[in-house]
Protein backbone atom coordinates (compact mmCIF):
# COMPACT_ATOMS: atom_id res chain seq x y z
CA UNK A 1 0.00 0.00 0.00
CA UNK A 2 1.48 3.00 -0.86
CA UNK A 3 1.19 6.10 2.32
CA UNK A 4 -0.34 8.88 1.15
CA UNK A 5 1.44 12.03 1.42
CA UNK A 6 0.49 14.81 3.39
CA UNK A 7 -0.71 17.97 1.07
CA UNK A 8 2.26 20.25 1.21
CA UNK A 9 4.24 17.57 -0.11
CA UNK A 10 1.45 16.56 -2.46
CA UNK A 11 1.93 19.47 -3.91
CA UNK A 12 5.73 19.66 -4.19
CA UNK A 13 5.46 16.68 -5.90
CA UNK A 14 2.85 17.19 -8.34
CA UNK A 15 4.16 20.08 -9.73
CA UNK A 16 7.47 18.74 -10.57
CA UNK A 17 6.91 15.17 -11.01
CA UNK A 18 4.19 16.84 -13.85
CA UNK A 19 7.43 18.01 -15.72
CA UNK A 20 8.46 14.54 -16.35
CA UNK A 21 5.22 13.03 -18.42
CA UNK A 22 4.70 16.64 -20.22
CA UNK A 23 5.75 15.85 -24.10
CA UNK A 24 8.24 18.58 -24.48
CA UNK A 25 10.06 17.28 -21.59
CA UNK A 26 9.75 13.51 -23.02
CA UNK A 27 11.56 15.12 -26.44
CA UNK A 28 14.39 17.27 -24.40
CA UNK A 29 15.29 13.73 -22.65
CA UNK A 30 14.62 11.92 -25.88
CA UNK A 31 17.12 14.08 -26.99
CA UNK A 32 19.51 14.29 -24.45
CA UNK A 33 19.72 10.50 -24.83
CA UNK A 34 20.05 10.86 -28.77
CA UNK A 35 22.98 13.11 -28.03
CA UNK A 36 24.97 10.70 -25.52
CA UNK A 37 24.55 7.96 -27.65
CA UNK A 38 24.39 9.15 -30.67
CA UNK A 39 27.28 6.56 -32.38
CA UNK A 40 24.97 3.86 -31.62
CA UNK A 41 22.78 2.32 -34.18
CA UNK A 42 19.86 2.43 -32.06
CA UNK A 43 20.19 6.14 -31.55
CA UNK A 44 18.86 6.66 -34.56
CA UNK A 45 15.68 4.71 -34.53
CA UNK A 46 15.03 6.80 -31.34
CA UNK A 47 15.43 10.18 -32.90
CA UNK A 48 13.31 9.06 -35.90
CA UNK A 49 10.36 7.51 -33.27
CA UNK A 50 10.59 10.77 -31.22
CA UNK A 51 10.29 12.96 -34.05
CA UNK A 52 7.38 11.25 -35.87
CA UNK A 53 5.54 10.91 -32.38
CA UNK A 54 6.19 14.83 -32.41
CA UNK A 55 4.55 15.52 -35.93
CA UNK A 56 1.59 13.37 -34.88
CA UNK A 57 1.20 14.70 -31.19
CA UNK A 58 1.45 18.46 -32.47
CA UNK A 59 -1.08 18.37 -35.48
CA UNK A 60 -4.14 19.72 -34.58
CA UNK A 61 -6.22 16.83 -36.26
CA UNK A 62 -4.94 14.53 -33.43
CA UNK A 63 -4.67 17.23 -30.75
CA UNK A 64 -8.29 17.97 -31.57
CA UNK A 65 -9.57 14.51 -31.58
CA UNK A 66 -7.67 13.50 -27.80
CA UNK A 67 -9.20 16.92 -26.42
CA UNK A 68 -12.90 16.27 -27.86
CA UNK A 69 -13.08 12.75 -26.19
CA UNK A 70 -12.02 14.25 -23.14
CA UNK A 71 -14.19 16.87 -22.97
CA UNK A 72 -17.57 16.55 -20.63
CA UNK A 73 -19.90 17.63 -22.81
CA UNK A 74 -22.35 20.81 -22.24
CA UNK A 75 -25.42 19.77 -20.40
CA UNK A 76 -28.94 19.48 -22.73
CA UNK A 77 -31.44 21.46 -22.66
CA UNK A 78 -33.65 21.29 -19.12
CA UNK A 79 -30.64 19.30 -17.17
CA UNK A 80 -29.84 21.90 -15.09
CA UNK A 81 -32.34 23.36 -12.55
CA UNK A 82 -33.65 27.16 -12.56
CA UNK A 83 -31.82 27.99 -9.56
CA UNK A 84 -28.78 26.87 -7.59
CA UNK A 85 -27.47 28.34 -3.87
CA UNK A 86 -23.97 29.05 -5.18
CA UNK A 87 -21.93 28.98 -8.67
CA UNK A 88 -18.61 27.66 -8.32
CA UNK A 89 -16.00 29.42 -10.29
CA UNK A 90 -12.81 27.24 -10.06
CA UNK A 91 -9.10 29.30 -10.53
CA UNK A 92 -6.43 28.41 -13.10
CA UNK A 93 -7.30 30.94 -15.09
CA UNK A 94 -5.10 34.10 -14.07
CA UNK A 95 -1.33 35.06 -14.81
CA UNK A 96 -0.31 35.09 -11.28
CA UNK A 97 3.05 35.79 -12.20
CA UNK A 98 2.01 39.27 -14.29
CA UNK A 99 -1.28 40.44 -12.28
CA UNK A 100 -1.28 42.71 -9.42
CA UNK A 101 -3.96 43.99 -7.74
CA UNK A 102 -6.08 45.63 -9.48
CA UNK A 103 -4.52 44.76 -12.58
CA UNK A 104 -5.51 41.11 -13.91
CA UNK A 105 -3.65 39.52 -16.58
CA UNK A 106 -5.87 36.60 -17.83
CA UNK A 107 -4.54 33.33 -18.97
CA UNK A 108 -6.38 30.71 -21.09
CA UNK A 109 -9.80 29.53 -19.51
CA UNK A 110 -10.95 33.19 -18.43
CA UNK A 111 -14.37 31.26 -20.20
CA UNK A 112 -14.94 29.78 -15.98
CA UNK A 113 -14.62 33.45 -14.14
CA UNK A 114 -16.83 35.35 -17.47
CA UNK A 115 -19.77 32.38 -17.11
CA UNK A 116 -19.81 32.09 -13.33
CA UNK A 117 -20.14 35.91 -12.99
CA UNK A 118 -23.20 35.73 -15.64
CA UNK A 119 -24.74 32.79 -14.52
CA UNK A 120 -25.10 35.01 -11.28
CA UNK A 121 -26.24 38.38 -12.76
CA UNK A 122 -29.12 36.24 -14.76
CA UNK A 123 -29.93 35.04 -10.92
CA UNK A 124 -29.30 31.25 -11.55
CA UNK A 125 -27.02 30.85 -8.69
CA UNK A 126 -27.18 33.57 -5.59
CA UNK A 127 -23.89 33.47 -4.57
CA UNK A 128 -20.43 33.17 -6.67
CA UNK A 129 -17.51 31.22 -4.77
CA UNK A 130 -14.58 31.61 -6.51
CA UNK A 131 -12.05 28.59 -5.06
CA UNK A 132 -8.30 29.33 -5.26
CA UNK A 133 -5.29 30.65 -4.07
CA UNK A 134 -1.80 30.03 -5.72
CA UNK A 135 -0.69 27.05 -7.79
CA UNK A 136 2.84 28.65 -7.91
CA UNK A 137 5.82 26.46 -6.32
CA UNK A 138 7.58 29.30 -5.03
CA UNK A 139 5.21 31.89 -4.70
CA UNK A 140 2.00 31.72 -2.33
CA UNK A 141 1.81 35.69 -1.78
CA UNK A 142 -0.65 36.40 -3.93
CA UNK A 143 -4.32 35.08 -4.29
CA UNK A 144 -6.12 33.97 -7.62
CA UNK A 145 -9.90 34.39 -5.63
CA UNK A 146 -8.97 38.10 -4.27
CA UNK A 147 -7.96 38.99 -7.74
CA UNK A 148 -10.79 37.52 -9.33
CA UNK A 149 -13.17 39.18 -6.54
CA UNK A 150 -12.06 42.58 -6.93
CA UNK A 151 -12.34 42.09 -10.72
CA UNK A 152 -16.11 40.84 -10.45
CA UNK A 153 -16.90 43.44 -8.33
CA UNK A 154 -15.56 45.76 -10.89
CA UNK A 155 -17.94 44.13 -13.43
CA UNK A 156 -21.19 44.73 -11.20
CA UNK A 157 -20.48 41.64 -8.68
CA UNK A 158 -22.10 42.60 -5.39
CA UNK A 159 -19.13 41.46 -3.20
CA UNK A 160 -21.77 40.33 -0.77
CA UNK A 161 -22.57 38.14 -2.58
CA UNK A 162 -19.47 36.43 -3.11
CA UNK A 163 -17.67 33.53 -0.65
CA UNK A 164 -13.70 33.51 -1.01
CA UNK A 165 -11.28 30.63 -0.20
CA UNK A 166 -8.32 32.23 -1.44
CA UNK A 167 -5.68 29.68 -0.18
CA UNK A 168 -6.98 26.11 -1.95
CA UNK A 169 -3.54 25.33 -4.22
CA UNK A 170 -5.22 22.29 -6.23
CA UNK A 171 -8.37 20.88 -7.37
CA UNK A 172 -8.50 18.84 -4.06
CA UNK A 173 -8.16 21.51 -1.52
CA UNK A 174 -10.79 23.77 -3.95
CA UNK A 175 -13.26 20.75 -3.25
CA UNK A 176 -12.06 20.41 0.42
CA UNK A 177 -12.00 24.21 1.08
CA UNK A 178 -15.43 24.82 -0.19
CA UNK A 179 -17.08 21.87 0.90
CA UNK A 180 -16.19 24.14 4.10
CA UNK A 181 -17.65 27.51 2.85
CA UNK A 182 -21.05 25.71 2.06
CA UNK A 183 -21.57 23.85 5.19
CA UNK A 184 -21.12 26.94 7.00
CA UNK A 185 -23.63 28.74 4.89
CA UNK A 186 -26.11 26.28 4.76
CA UNK A 187 -25.34 25.92 0.68
CA UNK A 188 -27.25 22.69 -1.21
CA UNK A 189 -27.68 23.18 -4.72
CA UNK A 190 -24.40 24.28 -6.48
CA UNK A 191 -23.15 24.41 -10.00
CA UNK A 192 -19.66 23.81 -10.77
CA UNK A 193 -17.96 25.67 -13.44
CA UNK A 194 -14.61 24.59 -14.82
CA UNK A 195 -13.09 23.44 -18.13
CA UNK A 196 -14.62 20.72 -19.61
CA UNK A 197 -11.66 18.80 -20.22
CA UNK A 198 -11.02 19.72 -16.10
CA UNK A 199 -14.56 18.93 -15.01
CA UNK A 200 -14.34 14.99 -14.86
CA UNK A 201 -11.33 15.25 -12.13
CA UNK A 202 -13.08 18.45 -10.73
CA UNK A 203 -16.83 16.50 -10.36
CA UNK A 204 -14.91 13.50 -8.96
CA UNK A 205 -12.75 15.26 -6.02
CA UNK A 206 -15.74 17.48 -5.07
CA UNK A 207 -18.02 13.81 -5.11
CA UNK A 208 -15.11 12.55 -2.55
CA UNK A 209 -15.96 15.55 -0.63
CA UNK A 210 -19.22 14.79 -0.21
CA UNK A 211 -20.40 17.49 -2.65
CA UNK A 212 -22.69 17.16 -5.76
CA UNK A 213 -22.69 19.33 -8.15
CA UNK A 214 -24.06 19.97 -11.18
CA UNK A 215 -21.59 20.10 -13.80
CA UNK A 216 -21.31 23.47 -16.41
CA UNK A 217 -18.51 23.11 -18.65
CA UNK A 218 -16.60 25.85 -20.84
CA UNK A 219 -14.19 26.49 -22.27
CA UNK A 220 -14.08 24.11 -25.15
CA UNK A 221 -10.90 23.50 -27.29
CA UNK A 222 -11.62 20.41 -29.30
CA UNK A 223 -12.60 21.30 -32.73
CA UNK A 224 -13.77 18.54 -35.31
CA UNK A 225 -13.81 21.06 -38.36
CA UNK A 226 -10.56 19.42 -40.76
CA UNK A 227 -8.78 21.38 -43.06
CA UNK A 228 -5.80 20.97 -44.91
CA UNK A 229 -3.98 23.29 -41.87
CA UNK A 230 -5.27 20.27 -39.68
CA UNK A 231 -2.08 18.43 -40.23
CA UNK A 232 0.60 20.91 -40.13
CA UNK A 233 2.23 20.98 -36.49
CA UNK A 234 1.84 23.85 -34.26
CA UNK A 235 2.43 24.96 -31.17
CA UNK A 236 -1.17 25.34 -30.01
CA UNK A 237 -1.55 21.47 -30.80
CA UNK A 238 1.18 20.58 -28.31
CA UNK A 239 0.10 22.84 -25.76
CA UNK A 240 -3.37 21.31 -25.89
CA UNK A 241 -2.00 17.72 -25.55
CA UNK A 242 0.07 18.51 -22.73
CA UNK A 243 -3.40 19.93 -21.00
CA UNK A 244 -4.71 16.28 -21.50
CA UNK A 245 -1.80 14.69 -20.48
CA UNK A 246 -1.92 17.14 -16.99
CA UNK A 247 -5.67 15.59 -16.53
CA UNK A 248 -4.86 12.19 -16.96
CA UNK A 249 -2.06 12.14 -14.63
CA UNK A 250 -3.91 13.79 -11.84
CA UNK A 251 -6.42 11.56 -11.72
CA UNK A 252 -3.78 8.55 -11.57
CA UNK A 253 -2.56 10.62 -8.43
CA UNK A 254 -5.63 11.62 -7.63
CA UNK A 255 -6.41 7.98 -7.14
CA UNK A 256 -4.07 6.98 -5.82
CA UNK A 257 -3.65 9.51 -2.91
CA UNK A 258 -7.27 8.81 -2.42
CA UNK A 259 -8.42 12.44 -3.52
CA UNK A 260 -11.02 10.65 -5.49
Amino acid sequence: MIPRMSRSVFFVVSKTMNWLVYPLSLLLMALLVVTVAYRRRWARGLLATVLLGYYVLSMPITAHAIMRYFEVPRPSDGALRDRYDAIIVLSGLVDLELSRPGRVEFGTGVDRMLEGMALVRRGVGEWLIISGGSGLLFDQSVSEAELLRAFAVNWGIPSDRMLIDGSSRNTHENAVNTAVLMRAHGLRHVLLVTSSFHMRRALATFHKQGVFPDAYPVDFRGSDVVTPMSFVPDVDSLHMVTAVVNELVGLVVYRVQGYI
